[in-house]
């Protein structure tokens, strides 16, 4: 077994050795794991579309408790100014 591991760990360096300091790039996956352009862009889209998709139907579900407390909020405001 110690013999096993002495050659993995000879292998990882010779590896790094030969391919410098970014040896993921002469690998076959390697497009994977570059980032293309507008990569980022469609990234922050996707996350956008997620949170207003939750917005949405939170809005949806609890509208009439949303709305209930702006009117009390108004209410509120409105008999702020008034008094008892």
């Amino acid at each position: 077994m110690r013999k096993f591991l002495a050659e993995i760990l000879g292998e990882i360096k010779l590896r790094g050795a030969l391919l410098g300091p970014c040896p993921f790039l002469f690998m076959p996956g390697a497009s994977s794991l570059r980032r293309r352009p507008g990569q980022t862009t469609v990234e922050y889209l996707m996350m956008l579309a997620v949170v207003a998709g939750m917005a949405a139907m939170m809005a949806v579900l609890f509208h009439k408790r949303i709305l209930g407390g702006v009117f009390t909020l108004v209410g509120m405001i409105i008999g702020a100014g008034q008094p008892k």
